[in-house]
Protein backbone atom coordinates (compact mmCIF):
# COMPACT_ATOMS: atom_id res chain seq x y z
CA UNK A 1 0.00 0.00 0.00
CA UNK A 2 1.39 3.40 -1.26
CA UNK A 3 0.28 6.05 1.30
CA UNK A 4 3.12 9.05 0.18
CA UNK A 5 4.11 10.06 -3.44
CA UNK A 6 7.75 12.35 -3.18
CA UNK A 7 8.39 14.57 -5.95
CA UNK A 8 11.24 15.89 -7.26
CA UNK A 9 11.10 19.72 -8.68
CA UNK A 10 12.74 20.25 -11.72
CA UNK A 11 11.43 18.34 -15.03
CA UNK A 12 8.82 16.76 -13.12
CA UNK A 13 6.38 19.84 -11.78
CA UNK A 14 8.30 22.29 -13.43
CA UNK A 15 9.88 22.71 -16.70
CA UNK A 16 12.57 24.58 -15.80
CA UNK A 17 15.54 22.49 -17.12
CA UNK A 18 15.72 23.94 -20.99
CA UNK A 19 15.32 27.71 -18.70
CA UNK A 20 18.35 26.55 -16.82
CA UNK A 21 20.95 25.12 -19.65
CA UNK A 22 19.53 28.65 -21.85
CA UNK A 23 20.87 30.67 -18.81
CA UNK A 24 24.27 29.04 -18.90
CA UNK A 25 24.46 29.27 -22.68
CA UNK A 26 23.96 33.45 -22.43
CA UNK A 27 26.39 33.18 -19.42
CA UNK A 28 29.03 32.02 -21.43
CA UNK A 29 28.11 33.78 -24.91
CA UNK A 30 28.18 36.90 -22.84
CA UNK A 31 31.88 36.22 -22.36
CA UNK A 32 32.69 34.76 -25.38
CA UNK A 33 33.58 31.79 -24.39
CA UNK A 34 32.45 28.35 -26.72
CA UNK A 35 30.94 25.43 -24.94
CA UNK A 36 29.19 22.19 -26.00
CA UNK A 37 25.76 22.08 -25.46
CA UNK A 38 26.44 18.32 -24.72
CA UNK A 39 28.70 19.07 -21.70
CA UNK A 40 25.82 21.65 -20.34
CA UNK A 41 23.34 18.47 -20.61
CA UNK A 42 25.42 17.43 -17.52
CA UNK A 43 24.50 19.92 -14.71
CA UNK A 44 20.47 18.15 -15.55
CA UNK A 45 18.99 17.06 -12.30
CA UNK A 46 22.77 17.73 -10.52
CA UNK A 47 22.79 20.26 -6.89
CA UNK A 48 23.79 23.35 -7.22
CA UNK A 49 26.97 22.31 -5.92
CA UNK A 50 27.49 19.37 -8.12
CA UNK A 51 26.52 22.15 -11.57
CA UNK A 52 29.10 24.77 -10.83
CA UNK A 53 31.72 22.05 -10.15
CA UNK A 54 30.49 21.12 -14.24
CA UNK A 55 30.77 24.81 -14.78
CA UNK A 56 33.65 25.66 -13.03
CA UNK A 57 35.51 22.65 -15.61
CA UNK A 58 34.23 24.20 -18.27
CA UNK A 59 35.82 27.34 -17.89
CA UNK A 60 39.07 28.21 -20.19
CA UNK A 61 40.59 29.63 -17.28
CA UNK A 62 41.37 28.69 -13.60
CA UNK A 63 38.96 30.41 -11.37
CA UNK A 64 36.96 29.89 -8.18
CA UNK A 65 32.96 28.38 -7.88
CA UNK A 66 32.62 31.70 -6.18
CA UNK A 67 33.89 34.30 -8.48
CA UNK A 68 31.83 32.21 -11.12
CA UNK A 69 29.00 32.46 -9.51
CA UNK A 70 29.03 36.14 -8.79
CA UNK A 71 29.82 36.73 -12.35
CA UNK A 72 26.69 35.01 -13.36
CA UNK A 73 24.14 36.95 -11.08
CA UNK A 74 25.25 39.96 -11.90
CA UNK A 75 23.83 39.12 -15.13
CA UNK A 76 20.73 38.13 -13.43
CA UNK A 77 18.00 40.57 -15.28
CA UNK A 78 18.61 38.48 -18.01
CA UNK A 79 17.35 35.36 -16.11
CA UNK A 80 14.12 36.08 -14.86
CA UNK A 81 12.16 33.09 -14.92
CA UNK A 82 8.13 33.19 -14.44
CA UNK A 83 7.89 29.91 -13.01
CA UNK A 84 4.24 29.98 -13.10
CA UNK A 85 4.46 29.45 -17.19
CA UNK A 86 6.57 26.69 -16.85
CA UNK A 87 4.61 24.74 -14.39
CA UNK A 88 3.65 21.90 -16.23
CA UNK A 89 -0.13 20.65 -17.19
CA UNK A 90 -2.08 18.89 -14.43
CA UNK A 91 0.28 19.33 -11.52
CA UNK A 92 -1.76 21.18 -9.49
CA UNK A 93 -5.35 18.30 -10.65
CA UNK A 94 -2.60 15.75 -9.54
CA UNK A 95 -1.63 17.63 -6.48
CA UNK A 96 -5.85 18.31 -5.62
CA UNK A 97 -6.59 14.56 -5.84
CA UNK A 98 -3.60 13.16 -3.76
CA UNK A 99 -4.65 15.15 -1.17
CA UNK A 100 -8.27 14.55 -1.39
CA UNK A 101 -7.50 10.91 -1.12
CA UNK A 102 -5.33 11.85 2.33
CA UNK A 103 -1.86 10.75 0.74
CA UNK A 104 1.17 12.40 2.12
CA UNK A 105 2.95 14.69 -0.72
CA UNK A 106 7.06 15.64 -0.03
CA UNK A 107 9.21 17.15 -2.32
CA UNK A 108 12.70 16.38 -2.44
CA UNK A 109 14.84 18.79 -4.87
CA UNK A 110 18.50 19.04 -5.55
CA UNK A 111 17.70 22.82 -5.85
CA UNK A 112 18.20 25.10 -3.49
CA UNK A 113 15.13 26.42 -0.82
CA UNK A 114 15.54 29.66 -2.04
CA UNK A 115 14.56 28.26 -5.80
CA UNK A 116 12.17 26.07 -4.26
CA UNK A 117 10.58 28.60 -2.66
CA UNK A 118 10.55 31.37 -5.49
CA UNK A 119 9.01 28.02 -7.53
CA UNK A 120 6.34 27.14 -5.01
CA UNK A 121 5.34 30.39 -4.24
CA UNK A 122 4.81 31.26 -7.99
CA UNK A 123 2.87 28.51 -8.54
CA UNK A 124 0.62 28.30 -5.60
CA UNK A 125 1.76 24.96 -4.81
CA UNK A 126 3.59 25.18 -1.24
CA UNK A 127 0.40 24.31 0.73
CA UNK A 128 0.24 20.91 -1.03
CA UNK A 129 3.31 19.38 0.89
CA UNK A 130 3.99 18.40 4.28
CA UNK A 131 7.72 17.66 3.51
CA UNK A 132 9.93 19.89 1.89
CA UNK A 133 13.74 18.95 1.00
CA UNK A 134 16.63 20.57 -0.41
CA UNK A 135 19.85 18.92 -2.15
CA UNK A 136 21.66 21.72 0.05
CA UNK A 137 20.87 20.52 3.52
CA UNK A 138 23.16 17.78 2.50
CA UNK A 139 26.66 16.97 1.51
CA UNK A 140 25.87 15.13 -1.08
CA UNK A 141 22.58 15.35 -3.24
CA UNK A 142 21.38 13.13 -5.61
CA UNK A 143 22.85 10.54 -7.00
CA UNK A 144 23.41 9.90 -3.12
CA UNK A 145 20.57 8.41 -1.52
CA UNK A 146 20.35 10.56 1.59
CA UNK A 147 18.04 13.34 0.16
CA UNK A 148 15.64 10.37 0.32
CA UNK A 149 15.96 8.63 2.99
CA UNK A 150 15.74 12.07 4.88
CA UNK A 151 12.59 12.17 2.98
CA UNK A 152 10.70 9.16 3.80
CA UNK A 153 12.51 10.10 7.84
CA UNK A 154 10.10 13.04 7.87
CA UNK A 155 7.16 11.17 6.58
CA UNK A 156 7.50 9.04 9.13
CA UNK A 157 7.09 6.40 6.82
CA UNK A 158 9.08 3.00 5.20
CA UNK A 159 9.93 3.02 1.90
CA UNK A 160 7.90 0.69 0.25
CA UNK A 161 5.07 2.90 1.38
CA UNK A 162 6.07 5.34 -0.97
CA UNK A 163 6.84 6.23 -4.87
CA UNK A 164 8.97 8.81 -6.06
CA UNK A 165 8.31 10.92 -9.37
CA UNK A 166 11.36 11.71 -11.06
CA UNK A 167 13.26 12.31 -14.24
CA UNK A 168 16.86 12.67 -14.37
CA UNK A 169 19.34 10.09 -14.09
CA UNK A 170 20.25 11.35 -10.88
CA UNK A 171 17.53 11.66 -8.97
CA UNK A 172 16.27 8.02 -10.28
CA UNK A 173 19.49 6.43 -8.88
CA UNK A 174 19.17 8.50 -5.69
CA UNK A 175 15.45 6.89 -4.97
CA UNK A 176 16.54 3.51 -6.14
CA UNK A 177 19.40 3.51 -3.95
CA UNK A 178 16.85 4.28 -1.17
CA UNK A 179 14.92 1.34 -2.34
CA UNK A 180 12.34 3.55 -3.73
CA UNK A 181 9.81 2.49 -5.99
CA UNK A 182 10.31 4.98 -8.95
CA UNK A 183 7.59 6.64 -11.64
CA UNK A 184 10.23 8.85 -14.37
CA UNK A 185 8.55 11.08 -16.44
CA UNK A 186 9.97 9.97 -19.90
CA UNK A 187 12.62 12.16 -21.56
CA UNK A 188 12.94 13.25 -25.35
CA UNK A 189 15.84 16.26 -24.96
CA UNK A 190 18.19 15.43 -22.39
CA UNK A 191 19.16 11.43 -23.13
CA UNK A 192 18.64 10.54 -20.11
CA UNK A 193 18.94 6.33 -18.74
CA UNK A 194 15.83 5.86 -17.15
CA UNK A 195 16.15 1.77 -17.45
CA UNK A 196 16.14 1.76 -14.14
CA UNK A 197 12.64 3.57 -13.29
CA UNK A 198 10.16 1.31 -12.32
CA UNK A 199 7.87 3.03 -14.32
CA UNK A 200 7.73 5.36 -17.45
CA UNK A 201 4.65 8.04 -17.66
CA UNK A 202 4.18 10.94 -19.75
CA UNK A 203 2.49 13.51 -17.73
CA UNK A 204 2.58 13.42 -13.99
CA UNK A 205 -1.16 12.82 -13.69
CA UNK A 206 -0.27 9.03 -14.79
CA UNK A 207 1.17 8.83 -10.89
CA UNK A 208 -2.82 8.63 -10.06
CA UNK A 209 -3.35 5.52 -12.17
CA UNK A 210 0.30 3.72 -10.55
CA UNK A 211 -1.50 4.40 -7.09
CA UNK A 212 -5.33 3.38 -8.58
CA UNK A 213 -3.53 -0.27 -9.71
CA UNK A 214 -1.62 -0.54 -6.66
CA UNK A 215 -3.98 0.65 -3.98
CA UNK A 216 -7.34 0.04 -6.01
CA UNK A 217 -8.52 2.93 -4.33
CA UNK A 218 -7.92 6.45 -5.89
CA UNK A 219 -10.95 7.88 -7.64
CA UNK A 220 -9.77 9.68 -10.50
CA UNK A 221 -12.43 11.95 -11.27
Amino acid sequence: MKKAVIFDMDGVLIDSEPVYLNRFEIFFDHHHIPVNKNDLKKTVGASSKATWDIIRKLWPEDISVSRLREMFYFLSDRFSISYKDILFPNVIKTLQLLKKQNYRIALASSSSFSVIHAALSATDTSDYFDVIVSGEMFKESKPNPEIYLYTICQLSLPSHECIVVEDSVYGIAAAKAAHLDVAAIRDTRFGFNQSNATYLIDDVAEILDILKSLNGSLKIS
